[in-house]
């Protein structure tokens, strides 16, 4: 199960190799691998290309990664803080999105192990995020006609990616007065405060306007134009910057004041647990992990040291959530284990048959997953707003989980329509019927270790029960793979076929259990 939280699934040679080591070790090794980039390969195909190609061309690019990449601690950290710092590929405008959000996912990649505060940075200053959350060629306010630069950002960043919208204690809990009351982080001053340090970016080279910008834009950072900045003092969160303060110089010094509150730490915290490894974190787990941010440090269990002892450091703060004890000490209790979301569930299943990389020509069916009915209900980095595909505090109506009050985010995309959705798309791809199987021969499962069991209904439910599961299958569950398995004949003069189906059939039922559906 430690693979199937820290990767998009494991490989039979992935558990081989885990095997005798210590999980610290691995992650280490895996925090030193050399980063998989969006942006050069996809440079290289609009090269290629005569830079024709459509809007989402990094698609699938992006399912070759999480799918083949070595580095997958590093790639599920870079969906896990997609999913934080939100934006999106659903904008229109032509070819250079799918540039300007694979430089977005490189940043994200760049600064997986690194400091926050960096990431802050490279976000702010990112193309993408700009025209996301409406700050590119933000001007500064004119008192004579009334105008005001533009609080999308100053909100966002606030509320989403630091601090929240609530003071928190340590544990992530929330602070209240006297009276019982939650404590505001912030009001709307501070936003306006802030707002006016987002101002005076726009696209490097050229004019304010974009007209005359490089040709390599829209993936390099967002230059400042101090003529459009505002030169007003800028008061938010107990901070004031004086007036006439340059604009790289207020933006830094906002930074450094977002990423230094007290709240970052448990807010953060909480949101890289939920993608990780538990929808409804625990106190305790949270305030270890948060504490860890704090320090910049964590040490594992054989005393391997991660971080360089700098608050922020996501080193610390990545092993810490995936080496905590609560994981590893053998008991399991309600707030542990996490809803996995489908487009994890999908890539796990690609990764444990040995799918080759898709086509990226031909596989049309993976270049938008989002509809619940015939998809997955979720696409990579295509969430329908910066407040993602799920809220963290989202507590499921009429469910066990809701009536213990424990968030359970991914269960706000689950729904009759949506499970329908999910077991049709994965059929087409399990039963390998999909158009490309019959074009190119490509994103083909080898179903070799599971063909040779089908003659063994049990033996084959008891392999993929450890195998995609991590021996956490029900009993009925298990039952339900024997039985269907067991009405397939295996006929004298069709045995390949007849093997191959019943393979098919086991992990077809496999995938649509409740505990392939949860990482514990």
């Amino acid at each position: 199960m430690f693979l199937n939280r820290a990767t998009f699934g494991a490989r039979q040679q992935d558990i081989n190799a885990l095997v005798g080591r210590d999980a610290a070790d691995w992650l280490a090794d895996e925090m030193a691998k050399r980063q998989t980039e969006f942006l050069p390969p996809l440079e290289q195909r609009f090269q290629a290309n005569n830079r024709n190609l459509p809007n989402d061309s990094n698609s699938p690019l992006t399912w070759n990664a999480f799918i083949t990449a070595n580095d997958q601690l590093r790639m599920r950290t870079t969906f896990a803080l997609s999913q934080i710092i939100v934006t999106s590929d659903l904008l229109s405008g032509g070819a250079t999105e799918s540039q300007k959000i694979a430089y977005y996912i490189d940043k994200l990649g760049e600064n997986a192990f690194g400091s926050y505060r960096r990431l802050l940075e490279d976000i702010t200053y990112a193309p993408m995020m700009g025209q996301y959350l409406t700050y590119l060629r933000n001007r500064k306010g004119n008192e004579n006609t009334g105008r005001m630069p533009d609080e999308n950002y100053a909100r966002e960043i606030m509320q989403l990616f630091t601090i929240g919208l609530l003071e928190l204690n340590p544990d992530g809990s929330v602070r209240t007065d006297a009276t019982g009351t939650p404590i505001e982080v912030y009001d709307n001053e501070d936003v306006i405060g802030l707002a006016r340090v987002f101002t005076g970016l726009a696209q490097a080279g050229g004019q304010f306007n974009g007209r005359g910008s490089d040709s390599d834009s829209m993936y390099k950072p967002m230059e400042m134009f101090e003529d459009e900045h505002s030169q007003l003092e800028k008061s938010f969160l107990g901070t004031t910057i004086p007036p006439n303060t340059p604009g790289r110089e207020s933006i830094s010094l906002a930074l450094d004041t977002l990423h230094d509150h007290p709240n970052v730490g448990p807010f953060l915290a909480t949101r890289m647990i939920q993608r990780f490894t538990a929808s409804a974190p625990s106190a305790d787990y949270v305030e270890r992990v948060a504490t860890a941010f704090e320090t910049g440090t964590f040490t594992a269990p054989n005393g391997r040291q991660f971080g360089e002892g700098q608050r922020g450091d996501m080193a610390a703060m990545v092993a810490a959530i995936l080496l905590d004890q609560s994981l590893f000490d053998g008991t399991i209790t309600p707030q542990e284990g996490k809803v996995r979301e489908p487009i994890i569930r999908f890539v796990h299943w690609a990764r444990a048959f040995d799918v080759d990389g898709i086509n990226a020509e031909n596989e049309r069916k993976l270049r938008d997953t989002s509809a619940p009915d015939n998809g997955l209900g979720q696409h990579p980095f295509r969430s329908a707003s910066v407040f993602n595909f799920y809220r963290p505090g989202y507590v499921a109506p009429q469910t066990q989980t809701g009536d213990a009050g424990l968030t359970a985010p991914e269960f706000q995309i689950a729904n009759s329509v949506a499970a329908i959705g999910y077991a049709n798309f994965m059929s087409e791809y399990i039963l390998d019927r999909t158009p490309t199987r019959d074009s190119n021969n490509t994103f083909r499962p080898d179903y070799g270790t599971e063909i040779g069991l089908a003659d063994n209904p049990e033996a084959l439910a008891d392999h993929l029960n450890i195998f995609l599961t991590g021996g956490m299958m029900s009993a009925s569950s298990r039952q339900e793979i024997i039985d269907a398995v067991t009405a397939m004949p295996l006929r004298d003069d069709n045995l390949a076929e007849d093997r191959r189906g019943r393979a098919e059939v086991a992990i077809f039922v496999a995938v649509n259990t409740p505990a392939y559906a949860v990482a514990r």
